[in-house]
């Protein structure tokens, strides 16, 4: 050992460093205020904020607006928005036709986080509930 305590050793260190203005530094860093927006759970509570409805549409109409309406809503940094979709009962033989294909689209949007069916009093079957990715 060299003989000095470690007070001897920590007196010398503090002659050549600013402990103080480190930890101030640190502190500061630390306690900035992060601005990450709602989390998750919050923007499945909010309500939506806009909404497109796709009835009375046919399929390549409702493609091109659901897809200019998703980038729009994204663009203006919207969190949550519904598409309208209905169910598909006054399609033919009762089947569906734009919800499937709608729902494709939104799914593979590359800002979309994710696509659920809304509560009832939000539209419940005939609706969708979109979320985007955050910025």
């Amino acid at each position: 050992m060299s003989g000095k305590s470690f007070a001897d050793i920590y007196s010398q260190w503090e002659k050549t460093h600013d402990e103080g203005r480190e930890i101030a530094k640190r502190a500061r860093v630390s306690d900035a205020p992060k601005d990450d927006g709602p989390s998750i759970n919050q923007i499945r509570r909010m309500s939506a904020q806009d909404e497109l409805d796709l009835h009375e549409m046919i399929l390549e109409d409702a493609a091109v607006a659901t897809r200019q309406f998703l980038d729009r809503s994204f663009a203006r940094g919207l969190k949550k928005v519904h598409v309208i979709t209905g169910k598909g009962i006054h399609s033919k033989n009762g089947e569906a036709v734009l919800r499937p294909s709608i729902i494709r689209i939104c799914r593979s949007h590359p800002k979309v986080r994710e696509v659920t069916v809304p509560k009832a009093s939000e539209g419940g079957s005939g609706a969708l509930t979109v979320i985007f990715k955050s910025r």
